[in-house]
């Protein structure tokens, strides 16, 4: 079940950023990619249900600046959640939510055609010898169920995770940075922050890092990014310096 904030909290409409990449074909996805293609790191980045808000956009030319191929596919081919639906306050806004997140965005499917397109992406750049993925509130609950055995990521970074479960977190094998808004279920997060200290994987238990901006929103790496609040706007930028930070010591 998606946690109450991410049904609730409706998109920042922003349109004052012109992103540094282009879209192109890969592994069969129609996708945003920017940054070196002759870089040795590259980056899977999952969006939202928004899919390319220019908060998002611009959250994936930030990672590229550090010298990594950013990949970010249309996992719901053309399709996205309606923004009107937030919040989803009358039976038909949540009827409409939750068709999109049963069809288009469910989780199953997002898994199946992540691994395909990393299959497709070693293929295409050759010369990416390691590959992260990050993944943005409904993104970071794919990002932790690509991350378990037989993943082929290096590392993950889950980004106020939606539909968190502390059993995924349990199969994962590679190293996870999550950064959760005051939003997400307390209850989750202390179950992820206990299960980190006696993980079976001793890379993931050693090298992770589960931290709460308490301040912020579901959602403030991405569509909910509110860059006309001064401290959302800070906090988005330290975000994205731990992530960076983060893949640097890790990819």
């Amino acid at each position: 079940m998606a946690s109450k904030a991410c049904c609730e909290i409706p998109p920042v409409i922003t349109h004052d950023y012109t992103p540094k990449g282009v879209f192109g074909e890969v592994a069969d996805f129609k996708s945003y990619i920017t940054g070196p293609k002759t870089s040795k790191t590259g980056i899977l980045a999952i969006y939202d249900i928004f899919a390319y808000f220019p908060q998002t956009l611009q959250g994936a030319d930030i990672l590229a600046s550090a010298e990594h191929l950013v990949v970010m596919p249309d996992l719901f081919k053309g399709e996205v959640a309606e923004p009107n639906c937030y919040p989803a306050d009358t039976p038909e806004k949540l009827k409409a939510l939750m068709a999109f997140i049963n069809g288009p965005a469910n989780t199953k499917d997002g898994e199946a055609n992540v691994r395909a397109i990393a299959e497709g992406l070693k293929k295409e750049y050759p010369g990416v010898e390691r590959w992260g993925v990050v993944g943005y509130c409904w993104g970071a609950k794919v990002a932790s169920l690509v991350s378990g055995p037989g993943t082929p990521f290096t590392v993950s970074a889950q980004l106020h995770p939606a539909l968190m479960d502390v059993e995924d977190f349990k199969k994962v094998t590679i190293p996870q940075l999550i950064l959760l808004s005051g939003d997400e279920p307390a209850d989750e997060v202390e179950a992820y922050k206990k299960e980190l200290t006696q993980h079976a994987n001793e890379a993931v238990r050693t090298k992770s890092h589960i931290e709460v901006y308490d301040k912020m929103v579901h959602g403030w790496m991405s569509a909910r990014a509110d860059f006309a609040n001064e401290e959302a706007r800070k906090e988005y930028e330290r975000g994205y310096g731990q992530v960076v930070t983060f893949l640097g010591d890790n990819l």
